[in-house]
């Protein structure tokens, strides 16, 4: 299990002190541009990603369209190209 938590200014090294001597594993952001995973997630919205945020979101918007759609088209290029784009997100700086 993996836990990625928001706290409140101030707040953080009592949780960070807290989650390690519980040894849990933990993400702490900040900001919500700070989290590795904020383009995949549903609850952030574009406004609060940066540039590279925004690229990743739609890369990652693309690459489920043609993951949900691959059995309809059977084309060995919208898979091809959904490989690229998957590559091209792993790339793109988490940041």
């Amino acid at each position: 299990m993996r836990l990625i938590l928001a706290v409140a200014q101030g707040q953080s090294d009592d949780v960070v002190r807290a989650l390690g001597q519980a040894n849990i594993s933990h993400e702490l952001i900040c900001q919500v541009a700070d989290c590795s995973k904020a383009p995949a997630c549903r609850w952030v919205g574009e406004e609060d990603l940066n540039s590279s945020g925004v690229l990743a979101a739609a890369v990652l918007d693309a690459i489920e369209t043609l993951e949900q759609t691959r059995h309809a088209f059977r084309s060995k290029q919208l898979g091809d190209l959904r490989r690229r784009l998957e590559a091209l997100l792993e790339r793109l700086p988490a940041s």
